[in-house]
């Protein structure tokens, strides 16, 4: 396709899927029945103000990374700081390259992108394979370090809801952050409002923004479930003030500021990978 959108199918036709390759695998769109599960990418104008708050975009390393610098194995590595306000790298740049499109079927499609270093210091392949069932879609990626050194890193997916009318996420814990919402490496107790997340609550009309730690490995967006793999030890939550219409339930391999935090990404063994899944259903 010359936009290199893709559409799939789940067998019964009731899901309904778009993903663009040259969004970098973004899933800018998803029905049920209709219905839209997730806030669709319907123009440009939508990536200019906020590349983030559309689909679910890809995110290697996740979130912030505080001076845009880490060290790794006693060497220090740079990313590019793309967010002035908070002096940091936000979300890398994974989410805006074009992913090569490795098979697509009714209702499965599998695309994949080589890092050679232009987008992260160490080199790696990420597939991701996306398969449309009758319950709902099943998300897999695969990240394979390449390169000749062990491999740190972070992951997320910007996960972003159509506004639900109620909603539960399994967390336990706050990070801390600063006024440039860089992690302090403090975790604090939920408060009264954060404990109504866990319980259930309408996100309507009330500011949602936090990282912390998970408890669990399915939450409850309206009618879907959003179960993640292992790995996903954070989830990120917000809603841009309450009254924007979308609820970002991001799952995330690791902490916000990860690779400055003792433990706080993960690492890959050089010739291996690291297997990460999700999935919406009903």
């Amino acid at each position: 396709m010359e936009n290199k959108t893709y559409k799939i199918f789940s067998p019964d036709n009731s899901w309904y899927a778009e993903v663009s390759a040259l969004r970098g695998a973004n899933i800018v769109r998803l029905k049920y029945n209709g219905e839209d599960v997730l806030v669709p990418l319907t123009n440009q104008r939508q990536t200019d103000e906020n590349a983030y708050t559309a689909g679910s975009p890809l995110l290697l390393p996740a979130n912030r990374t505080a001076g845009g610098k880490f060290s790794f194995r006693d060497k220090q590595y740079r990313l590019e700081i793309n967010d002035k306000k908070s002096n940091a790298n936000l979300h890398g740049f994974l989410h805006i390259k074009e992913f090569s499109v490795l098979k697509i079927e009714r209702n499965r499609i599998v695309l994949q992108y080589e890092n050679k270093g232009e987008i992260y210091p160490f080199p790696f392949i990420i597939t991701a394979d996306y398969t449309l069932e009758n319950s709902g879609i099943e998300q897999k990626f695969t990240i394979l370090n390449n390169g000749k050194t062990d491999m740190p890193y972070t992951f997320a997916l910007h996960t972003t809801f159509c506004e639900p009318k109620f909603f539960r996420v399994p967390i336990s814990l706050v990070e801390e952050k600063d006024i440039n919402h860089i992690p302090t490496g403090r975790y604090l107790p939920l408060n009264t409002r954060e404990s109504e997340y866990v319980s259930g609550c309408e996100p309507r009309g009330i500011a949602i923004s936090g990282y912390y730690k998970a408890n669990g490995n399915v939450a409850r967006i309206g009618r879907y479930l959003y179960s993640v793999s292992s790995q996903f030890d954070h989830f990120i939550l917000f809603n841009g003030g309450g009254n924007s219409g979308y609820l970002c339930v991001e799952p995330q391999a690791g902490a916000v500021n990860g690779l400055n935090l003792p433990g706080g990404c993960r690492v890959i063994s050089t010739g291996c990978s690291d297997l990460l899944s999700v999935s919406i259903k009903v």
